[in-house]
C-alpha cells in the first residue's frame, strides 16, 4: 500500500474533527443517526453537523455549509444520497478534508449509470487525494478512539479484534455476537463498493495497528482476490486472520453483484488458495466470533495435543467429532497424569480413563474437577485443555480452580460452560479477565479451539 493512503486510513480511523453532512432533526433519518453515533460513542473530537437551515441539533451548532465550519475537518461522514454526495466530495477536497465516508448506495452494483456515477466520485476524490469509505457503506467504528462513525448507535466493549467487512448487515451480525460473546472490539469497517480503498488496503493497515491482535474479514468478492490473498497471507504471518468467504452456491454472484458492484468469484477456489496461505477459513458469522474470541483470549498452544475434562461425556464426543475433523489430537495420557487421575476418582472409578476424562458424578464437585484439570495439564502430552461443566444453580462452578491451574501451567484453557448466555456471564467476566475464552455450545468451543490449533500448527507445532 502506498505510503499516504497508510497515512489517510489513520486520518480517517483517528480523527481530531468529524463533519456530519446531511444531518437532520428527524429520528428516522440516517443523518440524524450519523450524528447520535458519533455523540453516543462518546467521541472526544470536535464534531460539525452540517445543514443549510438548522441551528441546532442534539446538543451541538449546526453550519450551514462546509466552508463555514471555522477549522479544519479530518473525517466527514456523508449522510446525503447519491448524486449529491459527489457534489459533496468535492466541497470536501475543496475543504481540505482526506478521509470522506459515503453511506449512500446507488452506484456500480445499480448498472451502468450507477457505474458512471461512481467513476466520478472516485476521480474527484483522486483530484484531491482524498481516500473513500464506501460508497454504499454501514460506516466505520474504532473503539480506541470512542469513534462509532455509523448510523447505528452502539456502545461496543472495546478489545483486540478487528473486522473488515462486505456487508454492513453481515457486519451487524458479527458485532451483535461478539457483543453476546463478551468479545471486545478494536476497529470495524464496512467496505462497500471499496471505490479508493480495497479490502488489502484495511488488511495492510490493521497488520500495522499495534492495537488489533487478530483480524476476521468478511468478503463477497473481489476485483482483485490476487493482492488480497497474497497480502492476507503476510498479515497472517504476523497476527491471526480469519476468513468468511460466502458464495457456495452459483445464485450468490448476481447477489453479491447488485449488493456492492462484486462478483463473488468461485468458493472453492477461494477457499483452496486462501488455505494455501495458511489462512483459517469458516463458514458461518458465528464460527467466525467464535475463532477470533479464542485467537483474541488465548495464547498459541505449542501443538495440536489437546485435553478434555468434563462430567458429562455428550459435549466432549461433539468436541471430539469436530476437532478430529480439524487437525486436533487427543493423545493418551501418560502414566503419571493416570496415576493423579485416579487419586482423585479412586483405584475402580465407574467410568473409563481415558481422554476425552468424564468423571462422571464426581466431577460435578468444583474441587475435584479442578484437581483433574491440574492433572491433565501437567501432561507434557498436552498443548491445551477444554473444561467442560454444566453449571447449575446448587453447585458451584470451577471457575475459581481454572484460574488457579491455568496460572500454574501456563497453557490454554478453554472453557465450555453449558448454560445461557445470561447465567454465565458472571463466571464468564472473571475467566475472560484471565485470558480463559468461555463457550456455551461444543460446536463453537470447537471453533474457538480449532482456530487456536490452526494457528499452532501454522507457526509449527507438533502434530502428535
Amino acid at each position: 500500500m502506498p505510503g499516504n493512503k497508510l497515512e489517510v486510513l489513520d486520518v480517517i480511523f483517528y480523527p481530531r474533527s468529524v463533519a456530519v453532512i446531511g444531518v437532520t432533526g428527524s429520528s428516522d433519518r440516517v443523518g440524524y443517526n450519523l450524528l447520535q453515533s458519533l455523540i453516543h460513542s462518546g467521541f472526544q473530537g470536535e464534531i460539525y453537523p452540517v445543514h443549510p437551515r438548522l441551528e441546532s441539533l442534539q446538543g451541538l451548532p449546526v453550519y450551514r455549509s462546509l466552508e463555514e465550519v471555522p477549522e479544519p475537518v479530518d473525517l466527514a461522514v456523508i449522510g446525503v444520497n447519491q448524486y449529491a454526495t459527489v457534489e459533496v466530495v468535492e466541497q470536501c477536497g475543496k475543504k481540505g478534508v482526506k478521509g470522506v465516508v459515503c453511506v449512500a448506495g446507488g452506484y456500480r452494483e445499480m448498472g451502468v449509470e450507477g457505474k458512471a456515477l461512481e467513476e466520478r466520485l472516485i476521480a474527484v476524490a483522486r483530484q484531491y487525494n482524498m481516500e473513500v469509505v464506501g460508497p454504499n457503506t454501514l460506516g466505520l467504528v474504532n473503539t480506541r478512539a470512542n469513534l462509532n462513525a455509523t448510523f447505528y448507535p452502539l456502545r461496543l466493549l472495546r478489545g483486540k479484534v478487528s473486522f473488515i467487512t462486505q456487508s454492513g448487515g453481515v457486519g451487524l451480525t458479527i458485532l451483535h455476537k461478539a457483543m453476546d460473546e463478551g468479545l471486545g472490539i478494536n476497529k470495524w469497517v464496512g467496505v462497500g463498493n471499496r471505490s479508493t480503498l480495497e479490502l488489502s488496503d484495511y488488511l495492510e493497515y490493521l497488520a500495522r495497528d499495534d492495537s488489533t491482535a487478530v483480524i476476521g474479514v468478511f468478503v463477497e468478492g473481489t476485483d482483485d482476490a490476487r493482492r488480497l490473498v497474497r497480502v492476507a497471507g503476510e498479515v497472517a504471518r504476523r497476527k491471526p486472520v480469519v476468513f468468511y468467504k460466502v458464495g457456495r452456491s452459483d445464485a450468490v454472484d448476481l447477489a453479491a453483484l447488485t449488493h456492492t458492484g462484486s462478483m463473488a468469484g468461485s468458493y472453492q477456489m477461494y477457499r483452496q488458495i486462501l488455505q494455501q496461505f495458511g489462512l483459517l477459513v469458516v463458514d458461518s458469522a458465528l464460527e467466525m466470533v467464535a475463532a477470533c474470541k479464542a485467537l483474541a483470549m488465548a495464547p498459541i498452544p505449542r501443538g495440536n495435543g489437546v485435553g478434555v475434562v468434563t462430567h458429562t461425556a455428550g459435549p466432549s464426543i461433539v468436541l471430539l467429532d469436530e476437532l478430529n475433523l480439524r487437525g486436533g489430537v487427543f493423545p493418551h495420557f501418560a502414566g503419571s497424569t493416570m496415576d493423579k487421575v485416579k487419586e482423585v476418582l479412586g483405584q475402580n472409578p465407574a467410568v473409563v480413563l481415558k481422554n476425552p476424562l468424564d468423571a462422571a458424578g464426581r466431577g460435578m464437585q468444583a474441587a475435584a474437577f479442578g484437581r483433574l484439570v491440574e492433572a491433565v495439564l501437567d501432561d507434557p502430552r498436552i498443548d491445551l485443555l477444554v473444561a467442560i461443566y454444566c453449571l447449575h444453580l446448587n453447585w458451584r462452578g470451577p471457575t475459581p480452580e481454572l484460574l488457579a491451574a491455568q496460572k500454574r501451567s501456563g497453557k490454554p484453557v478453554v472453557a465450555l460452560y453449558i448454560s445461557t448466555v445470561e447465567e454465565v456471564k458472571k463466571e464468564r467476566e472473571s475467566l475472560h479477565s484471565r485470558d480463559i475464552p468461555v463457550y456455551t455450545t461444543p460446536e463453537e468451543a470447537a471453533w474457538g479451539v480449532s482456530a487456536l490449533l490452526h494457528y499452532a500448527l501454522q507457526r509449527g507445532g507438533n502434530s502428535r
